[in-house]
């Protein structure tokens, strides 16, 4: 009894669908009954359409050889302006805001975080870099004064003997 029961839930949703030309794409449209899928304009209209700046009529139809209307164009661009402003109605882009405000925020951090791990690192590489240089000068004045006394010393030695 359960399976005829969806069998039926089934059917009559298919049905359904199949009688709704933008949905089932019957037509010849796909989405639109009266834009063929191979016209240059489809995937333009679509996209409109989708986005909710175009509202197609009733029965699927775009009407594309109608007139545009004043009245259509000005809802048109308003509602594209509303698109583009993200103030489209139903839709709040607070939450999409708050995570790109914490994401740049927590890479703000990590990229301080390194900054400053970087200068740690010059700083030390410096302060080595100072010693290093500082224990070469103190070795070459080392040999450099004993080479200047042994010099001194040979001519001693060469005046004496």
């Amino acid at each position: 009894m359960r399976r005829v029961v969806c069998w039926l839930v089934g059917m009559v949703a298919l049905s359904l669908w199949a009688m709704t030309p933008g949905l089932a794409d019957a037509g010849i449209g796909g989405m639109f009954v009266d834009v063929p899928t191979t016209h240059p304009a489809y995937s333009a209209v679509q996209d409109l359409v989708q986005r909710g700046i175009i509202v197609i009529g009733a029965g699927g139809e775009f009407s594309g050889n109608a007139p545009l209307l004043r009245y259509d164009a000005a809802q048109w661009l308003s509602r594209a302006i509303k698109n583009l402003e993200g103030t489209r109605s139903g839709v709040d882009l607070t939450p999409q805001i708050t995570t790109l405000t914490t994401r740049v925020s927590s890479l703000e951090t990590a990229l301080n975080r390194e900054v400053q791990a970087l200068q740690v690192q010059i700083a030390q590489v410096a302060q080595g870099a100072g010693a290093e240089a500082a224990q070469k000068a103190q070795t070459a004045f080392v040999l450099g004064v004993t080479g200047v006394v042994l010099a001194l010393a040979a001519v001693a030695l060469a005046l004496w003997f």
